[in-house]
């Protein structure tokens, strides 16, 4: 089948590939795909209507055409220029000539946070000090990014909250991101399901608007009651997470190889009735806590994908 852009009828639609050829819509056909000689043997046996079926392989297009040598040169002018790999979407046709023309329609970095000559974690953390340790499920590379405000919501009395109530979390989520400098104040955001969701049951109903001026983001499976452990990994706000340089992780605390101390989240002392007094209401749900003392530190290393998330001294 191929996805395809009608214009006629002005929709996205899916139509199989016999169906286009039998309609003459793709051109040059060879270049895309070979001919399936034993199904349409099959069907004559079967005194069937055979014809053409073709599958789609690309095999001669990327093998005959100057298609990977251009692609392979704008990917490497556009990494040079971001200083970084790029995901891009573009066009490829055949102009009158019948050469390729490719046009780049979106370029954005696959950026990291920091570098590769990163720091190195303590050789010996006590583990008393170990709050959050898992391996994988992680994403903005190599960090690490001391953490002086931790916002937790709290699984457990979040999933009780009516649909009303969780949409006014995520509206609280957006006030305490209004008042949070990156750089006076990195930090930590945690919730249960997932970031971004518009099913209040899967998560918590955040725009980007309301998440942007976090350092690093946590979701957290958790199932009671109607809430759905399925998170998303960022794909809500994918780009923009890469873009805004916020780290992403996705914390299972039911696997036994997770560390996760939710009690010590829970222990900190809840700013919230200070911060922002007329959300008061919510704080059995909502807990902001500034660390500065504390010094937590997240570290990451993409090539272990090992992520520890400790206490200093």
């Amino acid at each position: 089948s191929v996805d395809l852009l009608d214009l006629e009828g002005n929709q996205i639609d899916t139509i199989g590939v016999r169906t286009l050829t039998e309609k003459s819509v793709l051109s040059r056909l060879d270049l895309y795909g070979v001919r399936d000689t034993e199904a349409s043997e099959a069907l004559r046996n079967l005194g069937r209507p055979a014809g053409d079926i073709w599958m789609l392989t690309f095999d001669s297009f990327l093998t005959e055409t100057p298609f990977i040598d251009r692609m392979s040169r704008m990917l490497r002018r556009l990494e040079d220029a971001y200083e970084h790999p790029v995901d891009i979407e573009f066009t490829a046709n055949f102009n009158p000539a019948g050469d390729i023309q490719i046009n780049l329609l979106q370029c954005r970095p696959f950026q990291t946070i920091g570098k590769n000559g990163h720091g190195r974690m303590p050789e010996t953390i006590s583990e008393e000090n170990v709050i959050i340790r898992m391996e994988g499920n992680s994403m903005g590379g190599n960090i690490v990014q001391p953490i002086s405000r931790i916002i937790l919501v709290d699984p457990q009395p979040y999933t009780a909250l009516t649909v009303s109530q969780k949409y006014s979390v995520a509206r609280l989520i957006g006030k305490l991101n209004r008042i949070t400098d990156r750089d006076r104040h990195p930090t930590l955001l945690l919730g249960p399901g997932r970031w971004g969701t518009h099913t209040p049951a899967m998560g918590v109903p955040v725009t980007f608007a309301e998440i942007n001026h976090m350092t690093a983001l946590a979701e957290i499976s958790y199932q009671d009651g109607s809430l759905i452990p399925d998170l998303s990994f960022g794909t809500h706000f994918f780009h923009d997470l890469i873009e805004t340089r916020i780290f992403y992780m996705a914390v299972y605390p039911e696997q036994p190889e997770v560390i996760f101390h939710a009690d010590w989240f829970r222990s900190l002392p809840n700013q919230l009735e200070n911060l922002i007094p007329a959300d008061a209401a919510l704080g059995h749900v909502v807990r902001i806590a500034d660390i500065y003392d504390t010094k937590m530190v997240i570290f990451s290393d993409v090539t272990t994908q090992l992520l520890v998330g400790y206490l200093e001294g």
